[in-house]
C-alpha cells in the first residue's frame, strides 16, 4: 500500500475552513443531551416616532432604542465568553493534526530517502 501524502496546503485550506466554519457555527448536539439554545429577553423598541412626534416621544424611543442595543450587546459577549473554551479546544485539536499530519508527512519523505 502507498502512502498518502497531504500537500501543506491542503493541510492550511483546510484548517482555515475549518476554523472559519467552526467559528461560524456550532455543531448540533447529541439528542440526549439537546439542551434548549438560549435566547435573549431584549425589548426591541416600537416604530420611530417621526418628525410629528414631540421631542419627548423621540428621546423617549431612542432610550429605548439604546437600551435594547446594549441589551443585544450584553448578550453576544456573554454567549461568546460561554463557547470560548469549547472554540479553543477546537483550535487546540486542529493545531495537534496539523502537527500529526506534517509529522507523518516528514516521516513518509524520510522513508523515501533510504
Amino acid at each position: 500500500m502507498k502512502p498518502v501524502c497531504v500537500h501543506p496546503l491542503a493541510i492550511l485550506a483546510f484548517t482555515t475552513l475549518w476554523s472559519s466554519t467552526a467559528l461560524a457555527q456550532q455543531a448540533p448536539a447529541p439528542a440526549a443531551a439537546a439542551a434548549p439554545l438560549p435566547k435573549h429577553s431584549c425589548t426591541k423598541p416600537g416604530e420611530f416616532p417621526g418628525n410629528l412626534a414631540s421631542d419627548g416621544q423621540r428621546r423617549t424611543w431612542q432610550k429605548d432604542f439604546v437600551a435594547y442595543i446594549d441589551c443585544l450587546k450584553k448578550f453576544v459577549e456573554e454567549q461568546q465568553a460561554l463557547a470560548k473554551p469549547h472554540v479553543d479546544a477546537a483550535n487546540a485539536a486542529v493545531n495537534e493534526y496539523n502537527a500529526g499530519v506534517k509529522d507523518y508527512n516528514e516521516q513518509v519523505e524520510k522513508a523515501k530517502g533510504n
